[in-house]
């Protein structure tokens, strides 16, 4: 009986949002807003409960249901996906009615962020690669359809599809090959595919179909130097920003945990993407400290960001990668939508001299001492209860470099810095305890070089400690100028454009 009710609250919350978009060209002009509100909110609603179902303990399998020839593929991680997308889009769209209000294209921004909304959804619950495949093109044009809708952005539009369609390529030519050597079409049954992909003559459209498959997640989740993309995108309406940095750029961990028994057989592969993934990681955070625009700072984050958790899924953790995924659609979406206020936020705090002065130079040392003890004793605590886990000890290496790097903390005393490491610790065994349970959920069998997600991190933490101490030196200040230039890869492509004409 929970089986039916969560395949009903599953399809309802798919559906919802769908009808209020096609109610809008059929209902007055005045309720057209409205409309399309209700529709995500109600699709959020009945996410909600079809995740409370998958999530109990008497649903043990995943739960299949074909429909109109496409089957859908309901279980925990798929329902935490979609309400996770839900519940963004229902915020986003509420937002944008109320941001564009006058705006003449305010009713069909509405429409396409909604039809975006549906698309990611329907990606993350499909089992066909066909339509999973259709999904992943519709997402290319209705983000290049929305652009459109603006005079500004319009000849943007052009970078993004351009870019996007390379993506959609990448993917086709993935699928023909696994297709075409296994005659596998469901995503549940690529385990037979990976046998074959695996062995013999296989291996090698195996190997070429992967590295198609990395090429297109890199392309679609903006990694360097691919993010040019995602800066054009900042011609559109700020909501379009929230609603793709907090959904479509995410899409590639999606795919990526679907295709990961394909991808697993091909560990030269995913070394790359990992490598390619480390330095997105790299050259996007460093990008985004030295930004002084608001909007450009959360582009490159979100380039730094898609990069670890490529990363995550480049080392066989779609679990991790997943759980980020969500972390960082809430955590962008929000920082997205409050970008107007950043200018006033600055004003007063420079009104009040919230800056600070650096007379406690030494109090970045300490508190660095104090940070690591928290970071051993978070180490001692999971090893003790759930065993050793690179996880753990990449949290506790980067735990040391971030808090070292934070202004902020000129003005915190030692005692205070205490107790905020103290309660850290406290939520952060926390979520370890909650995020067990849910990788518990995915398929993690999958872990393959997983030194490389600690290697990164001291990587990391070593450029970081440097940049720290060298501030002053002429060769923190080039590399200041690189990064606040995106290390010119924007040029690269201009230079490219003058060269063809």
């Amino acid at each position: 009986m929970n089986a039916h009710f969560l395949i009903v609250n599953e399809l309802a919350a798919l559906i919802a949002a769908p009808l209020a978009l096609l109610a809008t060209f059929v209902s007055a002009e005045k309720y057209r807003g409205r409309i399309l509100i209700f529709g995500q909110a109600a699709a959020f609603v009945f996410a909600i409960f079809g995740s409370a179902l998958a999530l109990s303990q008497t649903i043990v399998s995943p739960v299949t249901v074909d429909v109109m020839r496409v089957t859908l593929r309901f279980e925990p991680v798929s329902s935490c996906l979609l309400t996770g997308i839900t519940f963004i889009a229902a915020v986003v769209v509420a937002f944008s009615d109320r941001y564009l209000l006058g705006d003449k294209t305010r009713l069909n921004f509405l429409r396409y962020l909604s039809f975006l909304s549906c698309t990611s959804g329907l990606l993350a619950v499909t089992d066909s690669m066909l339509m999973a495949f259709v999904c992943w093109t519709a997402l290319s044009f209705g983000l290049y359809r929305v652009m459109r809708l603006q005079d500004d952005s319009r000849v943007a539009s052009q970078t993004v599809l351009r870019y996007h369609l390379l993506s959609d390529v990448a993917l086709l030519l993935a699928f023909i090959l696994i297709v075409g050597s296994s005659g596998v079409f469901a995503f549940s049954d690529l385990s037979i595919a990976a046998q074959f992909l695996s062995h013999g003559q296989g291996s090698y459209i195996g190997t070429a179909a992967s590295l198609l498959l990395v090429l297109s997640f890199c392309v679609k989740a903006a990694l360097f130097p691919f993010h040019k993309w995602l800066l054009a995108t900042l011609d559109a309406p700020t909501p379009l920003s929230g609603l793709l940095h907090a959904g479509v750029v995410n899409v590639s961990a999606i795919m990526a945990w679907r295709l990961m028994p394909v991808l697993h057989e091909h560990s030269n592969v995913l070394i790359i993407w990992a490598l390619w993934s480390a330095l997105s990681a790299i050259v996007g955070t460093m990008s985004m400290s030295a930004q002084p625009d608001v909007k450009r700072k959360l582009v490159f984050s979100t380039t730094g960001q898609m990069g670890f958790m490529s990363l995550q899924c480049a080392i066989g953790m779609p679990g991790a990668a997943i759980f980020h995924l969500l972390a960082h659609g809430l955590f962008k979406c929000q920082m997205f939508l409050q970008s107007g206020s950043a200018v006033s936020e600055g004003l007063a705090k420079r009104k009040f001299g919230y800056a600070g002065d650096k007379k406690s130079f030494g109090m970045k040392y300490k508190s660095t001492l104090v940070v690591c003890c928290a970071a051993i004793a978070f180490c001692l605590l999971t090893i003790t209860f759930s065993g050793w886990s690179w996880t753990a000890l990449s949290a506790a290496i980067t735990a040391a470099a971030l808090l070292n790097a934070i202004p902020s903390l000129n003005r915190v005393d030692s005692g205070s810095l205490t107790v905020f490491c103290t309660v850290t610790l406290a939520l952060a065994l926390a979520s370890a305890a909650g995020s067990k349970h849910f990788e518990q959920l995915i398929q993690t069998d999958f872990q393959t070089n997983a030194w490389l997600l600690p290697a990164f991190m001291m990587i990391s933490m070593a450029l970081a400690l440097m940049l720290n101490v060298f501030c002053k030196s002429r060769a923190a200040k080039a590399l200041y100028v690189h990064s606040l230039n995106g290390f010119y890869a924007s040029e690269l492509d201009l230079r490219q454009k003058t060269e063809r004409a």
